[in-house]
C-alpha cells in the first residue's frame, strides 16, 4: 500500500503543474476570443474564420511536442542528458522543412479561400492578409513547444509551466495592449512575439539545467523521424478525428433545432475544462512511464500504469458527482439564453454521471498516444465516435434520445483503460526481453 501511495503522489505530483498549465492555456484563448469580441463582430468572424488552419498547425506542433517529450523521458530514465537537445534539434529540422511547405501552400491558397468562404468583399483582404501572417506566427511557436517538453519530459515540470504561462500571458498582454490601435492585426504580431519570448526564455531554462549541450545540436538522430511515424502522426490525426466528429454530432443535432447545436457547442466548452485533469494526469503517467523504459524498470512501468488509472478514477468519481449536481447551475452559468440553457442541462444531466468513466478512458488513451499505442488509440476513438453518431441518427428522433445514447457509448469505454494496460504490458514484457537492465541514472533531477 505504501508503494502505491508513493506511486499516486508522483503522478499527481507531476499532474498539477501539467494541469495548471493547460489551464492557462485555455485561458488564454478564451481571453483572446474575449478581447477580440470587444473589437467588433468583424474581428471575431475573422479569427473564426481561420480556425481550419489553426487546428492544422495545433495538431502537428502538438505531435512533435509530444515526440519530444517521450524522448526527453526515455532519456532521463537512461541517464542521458545529451540526447535530449539532439533529438529537439532534428524534430526543429523537419518542422523547418515541413512549415516552410506548409506556408507556401498557405500562402498560394489564401486568396482563393475568401472566395469559397462567401466572405464579403470588404474582409476579403483583411483574411488573406490575417491567413498569411498569422500562419507565419502560428508556425514559430514550436521552438518554444520544444524547450517546454524538453523540461517536462526530463521532469522538470515546473520550468515547463512557468515557461508557458510567461509565453501565454504575454500572448494575451499583447492583443490586450495592441488591439485598440491595429485592430485583428494583433493577433499576428502577438503571436510572433509569444513564439520569440518563449524561446529565448525556453533556451535559458534549458542552460541551466544539465540538458544544456550545445554541440549536440549537431548531432542528426534517425530516431526522430521513427517517433515521428510511431507518435506524431496518430496524435496530429486524432485531431482531424475529433473535428470530424464535432461535425457529424452538429450535423445530426440540427435535426432537433437551433438550441441543441448551440447547447453541444456549450457542453464541448464546459468538457473541455472537465478532461484536462484527465489529459494531465495521461500525460504525467506516460512521462513516468517513458522514464521507467529508459531505466529498463519493466516492473515499475506496470505499477506506474495501474497506479495512473487509479488516481484518474479517484479523481473523475469526485468530477462526476459535483458536475452531475450542479448539472442545471452550469447550463444556465454557460448557456445565456433559456432554450439553450434547457438543452444544455438536458445534455449534462444524462452524460455527467458518465464522466467518472469517460476520464479513466481519455486518460488511458493519452498513455497510450504517448507510449507508440497512437494508431490503436485511434482505431478505439473513432469506433466510439462512429458508434455514437451512427446509433444516435438512426434509433433517435429527439436531441433528449441523442443524449441518452452519448451517455451509453461513454459506459462502453470502461474496457479501454483494460487495453491500455494491456499495451503497456506488452511494452514492458517487450522490452525487457531485448534490452538489459539498467541502473537508475543519478544526478538527474526532478521538479515535480
Amino acid at each position: 500500500m505504501l508503494a502505491r501511495k508513493e506511486v499516486w503522489r508522483e503522478i499527481s505530483g507531476l499532474a498539477i503543474p501539467l494541469f495548471v498549465a493547460g489551464s492557462l492555456n485555455l485561458a488564454s484563448q478564451l481571453g483572446i476570443v474575449a478581447i477580440l469580441g470587444r473589437m467588433g463582430g468583424e474581428a471575431i468572424y475573422v479569427r473564426s474564420l481561420y480556425q481550419p488552419v489553426s487546428l492544422i498547425i495545433l495538431a502537428l506542433s502538438v505531435g512533435f511536442a509530444v515526440c519530444n517529450q517521450v524522448a526527453a523521458a526515455i532519456s532521463r530514465g537512461a541517464g542521458r542528458p545529451q540526447d535530449v537537445m539532439a533529438n529537439a534539434a532534428g524534430l526543429a529540422r523537419v518542422w523547418l522543412g515541413l512549415g516552410a511547405v506548409l506556408y507556401l501552400a498557405l500562402t498560394i491558397a489564401a486568396p482563393s479561400l475568401p472566395g469559397l468562404l462567401h466572405v464579403d468583399a470588404g474582409l476579403r483582404d483583411t483574411l488573406t492578409s490575417f491567413l498569411r501572417w498569422t500562419g507565419a506566427a502560428g508556425l514559430l511557436i514550436l521552438g518554444e513547444e520544444l524547450c517546454a517538453s524538453s523540461l517536462r519530459g526530463y521532469g522538470y515540470v515546473r520550468r515547463a509551466t512557468a515557461l508557458v504561462v510567461c509565453t501565454a500571458s504575454v500572448r494575451v498582454a499583447l492583443v490586450a495592449a495592441l488591439g485598440p490601435g491595429l485592430g485583428i492585426a494583433a493577433v499576428p504580431v502577438a503571436e510572433a512575439a509569444a513564439a520569440v519570448t518563449g524561446l529565448a526564455m525556453g533556451l535559458v531554462l534549458l542552460r541551466r539545467t544539465e540538458l544544456w549541450h550545445p554541440r549536440a545540436v549537431r548531432i542528426w538522430r534517425g530516431q526522430v523521424l521513427t517517433d515521428l511515424r510511431r507518435i506524431g502522426v496518430p496524435i496530429a490525426l486524432s485531431f482531424l478525428v475529433i473535428s470530424a466528429y464535432n461535425f457529424a454530432v452538429i450535423t445530426v443535432l440540427g435535426a432537433y433545432g437551433q438550441n441543441a447545436v448551440a447547447a453541444f457547442t456549450v457542453v464541448s466548452t464546459l468538457q473541455n475544462v472537465v478532461l484536462l485533469p484527465a489529459m494531465a494526469l495521461g500525460t504525467a503517467t506516460a512521462i513516468i512511464i517513458n522514464q521507467r523504459r529508459g531505466a529498463g524498470e519493466w516492473r515499475r512501468i506496470r505499477t506506474s500504469m495501474r497506479g495512473g488509472i487509479e488516481v484518474t478514477v479517484m479523481v473523475y468519481v469526485v468530477i462526476a458527482v459535483l458536475v452531475s449536481s450542479l448539472h442545471d447551475v452550469l447550463a444556465d452559468l454557460l448557456g445565456g439564453d433559456p432554450g439553450v440553457a434547457a438543452e444544455a442541462g438536458a445534455y449534462l444531466g444524462a452524460v455527467a454521471l458518465t464522466y467518472a468513466v469517460q476520464g479513466p478512458v481519455l486518460a488511458s488513451l493519452t498513455v497510450m498516444e504517448e507510449t507508440g499505442g497512437g494508431f490503436r488509440a485511434i482505431i478505439l476513438n473513432a469506433i466510439y465516435f462512429a458508434l455514437i453518431v451512427a446509433v444516435g441518427a438512426t434509433t433517435t428522433s429527439t436531441a433528449d434520445g441523442f443524449y441518452t445514447v452519448v451517455a451509453y457509448c461513454n459506459l462502453i469505454g470502461v474496457s479501454v483503460p483494460l487495453l491500455a494496460t494491456r499495451h503497456i504490458r506488452k511494452i514492458a514484457t517487450r522490452e525487457a526481453a531485448v534490452a538489459p537492465v539498467r541502473p537508475i541514472a543519478t544526478g538527474a533531477s526532478s521538479e515535480a
